[in-house]
């Protein structure tokens, strides 16, 4: 089992994740997701780890790299834009007569995976293709299974075109690479499933690839609002703790799961309902109420702010607000009375534009998602599943019911007359 070397493709842009970066770095309960995936790893006893990187993140995996010496990281930059099987050939010259284990670590998925892998693993397989029964729709790949081995791979099927409900987990198996990495530079496809079409060029020539059914907990992060899924992923793993230096006013109420990091301050009159985690110096201002939610280091959520069910970066700062099922990238600031609402009045699921086309995210409740440094202006509007792009600023007083760019600047122009008032 340990010569098994496991293959992470790191190398995509997250460009549907707007306005938020790297996705892949984005912190849960104090690790980035990625250190995360790492952890889990470590756990299975796997140490040979080849890490597909581009050329944005490299330098934040060779500082990661750094922090993981007992691990075995070799960093390879993907230099082409080839996706998924562009990644696999850039890593050729580790992956030869070897046996790889190819992750994605944007998908989350519980230590059950791994387990249930190495007992098939002792089946001595060709090679292993995971999948999920999921009865909702996905915008991935759709395994075809016939006794217990997989017949086929469907990329983004329509809805209504589905072959089955099981989702193909990028978590793929070969005993030996070289036949994979013949099959995916045969493969001619200009679309972006290159990847998956290789290994159906492969069982097509008559290769073997067994199906791991896994009946556990999955999620994938591809949206902005799958950041939510993964905050109650997290969130939900957590024991209650209290780190140095913390102080909690008698007044204070918590209940249900808390974790407080060192530094914190939670004031009069709060109120945490767990699942909470508390970064590191954050300050909980009088009368204010936290619910299911993660919030980063050195935040300032000020007097009567309610947070419930969202993920807030760090040093973001707020004042009498309303934040409800929304994603917040660090240094982001609300004034007074601003508000993520975060339900349609006709109780329908929120839309949003991703890349130009219009995405039903399934959810009835999705409040705005705001990329670094932005600054909402006092008693503004933000309508549910709005998006608002990095270091931009959304005037005092205003409804914003689209997304703004980054860098952009919305204000509210009035019309006043004032008038003498002549009346005796």
């Amino acid at each position: 089992m340990n010569d098994i070397k496991v293959l992470i493709l790191a190398g995509g842009d997250s460009s549907r994740l707007w306005p938020f970066k790297d996705k892949l770095f984005l912190n849960f309960l104090g690790l980035s997701l990625i250190e995360h995936t790492l952890y889990q790893i470590k756990k299975t006893g796997l140490r040979n780890i080849i890490i597909v990187t581009n050329i944005w993140n490299h330098r934040k995996f060779s500082l990661l790299k750094q922090k993981n010496k007992e691990l075995n990281i070799v960093l390879v930059k993907q230099n082409n834009d080839y996706g998924m099987a562009g990644a696999v050939v850039s890593a050729e010259n580790y992956l030869k007569n070897n046996r790889i284990l190819i992750v994605g670590p944007s998908d989350l998925y519980d230590d059950k995976l791994y387990n249930d892998f190495f007992a098939k693993l002792k089946t001595h397989p060709k090679g292993i293709i995971a999948g999920i029964s999921h009865d909702e729709y996905f915008p991935g790949g759709y395994i075809v299974v016939n006794n217990h081995l997989v017949k086929g791979i469907i990329e983004k099927p329509k809805k209504d075109k589905r072959p089955g409900n099981i989702i193909k987990i990028i978590f793929d198996y070969f005993e030996n690479t070289d036949l994979f990495l013949q099959s995916i530079k045969e493969e001619t496809s200009p679309s972006d499933d290159v990847y998956e079409k290789a290994i159906v060029r492969m069982i097509n020539k008559g290769f073997q690839l067994e199906f791991l059914q896994y009946n556990g907990f999955w999620r994938y992060l591809k949206y902005p609002w799958h950041i939510l899924d993964l905050t109650q992923f997290f969130l939900n793993k957590i024991k209650s703790r209290k780190g140095r230096k913390v102080m909690i006013s008698p007044s204070a109420s918590l209940e249900g799961e808390v974790v407080i990091e060192d530094g914190v301050k939670i004031l009069d009159n709060v109120k945490i309902s767990g699942p909470v985690y508390i970064g590191k110096n954050t300050t909980v201002g009088n009368n204010s109420f936290v619910r299911q939610s993660i919030i980063g280091n050195g935040c300032m959520v000020g007097f009567s702010t309610e947070i419930a069910r969202s993920y807030i970066g760090n040093k973001c700062w707020f004042h009498n607000n309303y934040i409800g099922d929304s994603v917040l990238a660090d240094n982001t600031s609300m004034g007074a009375g601003a508000v993520a609402a975060n339900y349609r009045f006709d109780g329908e699921t929120i839309k949003s534009n991703v890349l130009n086309i219009v995405i039903d995210t399934e959810k009835k409740k999705l409040g705005a998602m705001i990329g670094s440094g932005a600054r909402i202006g006092v008693n503004s509007s933000i309508m549910p599943g709005i998006k608002i792009g990095s270091k931009s600023i959304v005037g005092s007083g205003l409804v914003l019911s689209e997304d703004l760019q980054a860098n952009h600047y919305i204000k509210l122009i009035e019309s006043k007359i004032i008038k003498k008032n002549i009346k005796k």
